[in-house]
Order: C-alpha cells, then sequence, then structure tokens
C-alpha cells in the first residue's frame, strides 16, 4: 500500500494523474488493451477534470489501447441524473471525444435496459487492470455498502443490487471477488466529511463489512489518494 497525500487539491490531482500516466505506460508497453475501471461519485471529479486536460499528453498509440469500463451503475437510463454514464460523459468522455483524443467504442457502458445485464457486462468486461474507486463517507465502494448483503455475494464478476441504502435502490456493481482481482487500485478519501472512513480503513480493529473500502487492500498494488491530514 502507498499513500498519496497534500492538502493542496491541485497538486494532488496532477501527481495521481502522472502516477497514472507513468503506469498506463508501463502495462500498455506489455498488453494491447488496457481496461480502466471508474466509479461515480465526488471524491474523483477533480482528478477526472484533470485527466482530461491532460489527457492529450498520452501518446497516441497508447491512447488507443484504453477502455475505459465502470465499476458500478445505477439501473436507469443512461441520460438520466443518476446516471454514472452521464456524469462521466459530461466531464470526461465527451470532451474527448469531441477533440478526436477518444473514440466512443472505447467506452464501454453498461447496458441498464436489458435483462441479466451484470452478466452481459461481465462478459464485455471480464478483467480491469486499473480501478479507480472513491470512498463514501460510510466506508462503500462502487455500490457495495456497509453489511449490505452483496458483500456476501461469492459471485466472481458484477452482481445486480434491488436494495441500496441510497437511492436509486437498483444497480450493478463489481462483486467484492472481482475487486480484489484488479492488480492496481487508486482509493479516494477527499474531504473532511471521509474521515470517518478514512480513520475506519486504517482501523486493524474495524471488520471489512463494515467499512468495503478495505476489501481492496487484497489488491496486488493499493494507493491511497486523500488529502487529509493525520
Amino acid at each position: 500500500m502507498q499513500i498519496i497525500h497534500s492538502s493542496n487539491p491541485v497538486n494532488l490531482t496532477q501527481e495521481v494523474t502522472w502516477t497514472f500516466f507513468r503506469i498506463l505506460q508501463t502495462i500498455g508497453e506489455k498488453q494491447s488493451i488496457v481496461t480502466i475501471g471508474l466509479s461515480g461519485g465526488t471524491s474523483l471529479q477533480l482528478f477526472y477534470g484533470n485527466l482530461r486536460d491532460s489527457f492529450s499528453s498520452v501518446d497516441v498509440k497508447l491512447r488507443k489501447k484504453i477502455r475505459f469500463v465502470f465499476l458500478d451503475e445505477r439501473l436507469v437510463p443512461l441520460d438520466h441524473p443518476d446516471s454514472n454514464y452521464r456524469l462521466l460523459s459530461e466531464i470526461l468522455f465527451a470532451p474527448l471525444t469531441e477533440k478526436h483524443l477518444l473514440s466512443t467504442e472505447q467506452i464501454l457502458s453498461i447496458r441498464t435496459d436489458i435483462e441479466n445485464s451484470e452478466r452481459d457486462y461481465f462478459f464485455r468486461v471480464p478483467s480491469i487492470d486499473i480501478g479507480f474507486f472513491g470512498v463514501g463517507s460510510d466506508g462503500h465502494i462502487a455500490s457495495l455498502f456497509p453489511h449490505h448483503r452483496g458483500l456476501q455475494d461469492k459471485s466472481h464478476g458484477y452482481i445486480l443490487i434491488h436494495d441500496s441504502p441510497k437511492p436509486p435502490s437498483d444497480r450493478i456493481s463489481v462483486s467484492v471477488s472481482f475487486t480484489q482481482k484488479i492488480p492496481l487500485v487508486f482509493v479516494f478519501f477527499i474531504g473532511e466529511g471521509k474521515r470517518e472512513a478514512y480513520n475506519r480503513f486504517f482501523d486493524a480493529g474495524t471488520p471489512k463489512e463494515q467499512c468495503p473500502a478495505k476489501y481492496l487492500l487484497g489488491c496486488k498494488d493499493c494507493r491511497i489518494v486523500t488529502d487529509l491530514e493525520e
């Protein structure tokens, strides 16, 4: 585990962005496709904005290897205000496609209007190379909430959730097993509102079920991104 810390949001997002680019270059030298898993939430918005503004600096051959996928999604139309796709499209995807820095084929959205959408998406996204997880104030990641039955789902892939404690209630999410197979994850604790979750994350006595972000400690490479002071 590594911690990327700065109380200055500009410095923090720049450091994360360039760290990501260096890792992306290394993976891209070995693979023909690099799959990047994204989540919604407020913690990642500054990073997504900086990624958008810096994306042109990535070599064109490397850019074409990127596939952006989703770690979770709300089961609403993709143009709905609650949709993670809509949020990311406005902040990141649309500006990049308009500048021809990214093609629509490189964005794999979740088909929220079909049956067995979780199976369909896992078929299309069988693995993820890098995951960007925002952590909620309760310690949740993607749509894996504290003490929720979704944490007990042993499926490896994507799972359906119909009783999310946060609206909307119907969602699709990476499973615990799938998250732990992502080789590299960036875990964002941004703002004082995430202080309690941050403390629980580092508290050895807090069970994973109480702070699902702790499941990410099982990943090969876990990097904590925070502006919180000790």
